[in-house]
């Protein structure tokens, strides 16, 4: 796949590798593709907890921080696989 980004972004993503933070222009772009599934994966699991709620169910606030903090440290620990 060929992409023709904006030039603001072009110039965001080669400034990335220059920096260092990237070895390749690909793995920025591939990054961000990364960043943006596990929003929406968020986005669709925050719809269903606003399904649930609107049907009355709930958790109690020491459940939700630990189900939390776990999916903090799924997440983290796939950005470090990258």
């Amino acid at each position: 796949m060929n992409l023709n980004l904006p030039v603001e972004a072009n110039d965001f993503v080669k400034s990335l590798v220059a920096q260092g933070k990237y070895a390749t222009e690909e793995a920025a772009v591939v990054e961000g593709i990364r960043l943006l599934m596990g929003r929406e994966e968020l986005r669709k699991k925050i719809s269903v907890g606003v399904e649930q709620l609107d049907l009355g169910e709930s958790f109690d606030e020491a459940t939700v921080f630990e189900e939390v903090e776990a999916e903090i440290i799924r997440v983290e620990s796939l950005n470090q696989e990258s």
